[in-house]
């Protein structure tokens, strides 16, 4: 029985080049994954740190902007109780003592709102913060929003304390020209901007995709002062400022009457 053994061939010698390319192409392709892994990480890294920035930057705007309407509106309150307060005056139906009244008017100032203008600072004097927003149309509204604010801070804050006559003195105001106050059209006034505002915030969160929700989380982690309190300590310092008043008119009025009887050592100086 013939048995074929079949012989390995030791002169053939193995493909050394396909090997080495195919190597080369591997080492190739691997190197290019991890640059792409690398940069392509790093790149949505950047992305979502970007956009991350660029949503807290506006939702601080656009909080900041609903900060202002709300002292907007207190300031629209604050007219509304004068308006309320001269017609009661001048109908006789003013409850205090008159004397007061011209108090209780003055006390209506709205020069005691203030606005807060740090985030409008940041907003108009850094270029980083529109490159960081990149929404011209957002940029546009929220500037229109600052130049509404500093309107009704000129003409509705500002013009209504001159016209109180308090820049110089308190003693200068008369009840007169405290009635003659056209304060109905300052309240009209305020109640335009600050519509023109709301709609012009609403936008802006629109713009942005930012949700009434997201502002309310937002505004938790911002440490302010206690509104409440600081309202009921404002109330306290008026209603001592008032008793002040009445102590200080009743004795006034006893001084004119007994002075000489007081003072005897003043009558007898005059001669």
């Amino acid at each position: 029985m013939n048995v074929k053994v079949r012989m390995p061939k030791f002169g053939k010698k193995p493909n050394v080049k396909r090997s080495w390319v195919k190597e080369l192409l591997l080492t190739i392709l691997a190197t290019s994954i991890s640059i792409v892994l690398t940069f392509g990480t790093a790149y949505l890294i950047e992305r979502h740190q970007k956009l991350a920035a660029r949503r807290q930057m506006a939702m601080m705007i656009i909080h900041d902007i609903d900060t202002s309407i709300l002292q907007m509106e207190k300031v629209d309150s604050i007219l509304r109780e004068f308006d309320d307060l001269q017609l009661k005056i001048l109908q006789g139906k003013y409850s205090g003592p008159i004397i007061l009244a011209k108090a209780d008017l003055i006390q209506r100032n709205p020069a005691q709102i203030k606005f807060a203008e740090t985030t409008e600072r940041i907003f108009t004097s850094n270029v980083d913060t529109w490159s960081t927003i990149g929404k011209a149309d957002f940029i546009d509204n929220v500037s229109r929003c600052y130049i509404d604010r500093a309107e009704f801070r000129k003409e509705v804050i500002d013009a209504f304390h001159k016209q109180l006559g308090l820049n110089d003195s308190e003693l200068k105001v008369d009840m007169d020209s405290l009635l003659n106050i056209d304060s109905g059209y300052f309240v009209v006034y305020a109640s335009n901007i600050i519509n023109r505002m709301k709609a012009a915030n609403e936008l802006n969160k629109q713009i942005m995709g930012v949700s009434d929700n997201d502002l309310e989380k937002f505004s938790t982690r911002i440490v302010g002062f206690d509104e409440e309190e600081l309202d009921s300590l404002e109330k306290v310092g008026a209603a001592e400022y008032i008793q002040s008043v009445i102590t200080k008119e009743a004795a006034m009025e006893n001084y004119l009457k007994n002075k000489d009887a007081m003072y005897p050592d003043m009558r007898s100086g005059s001669k």
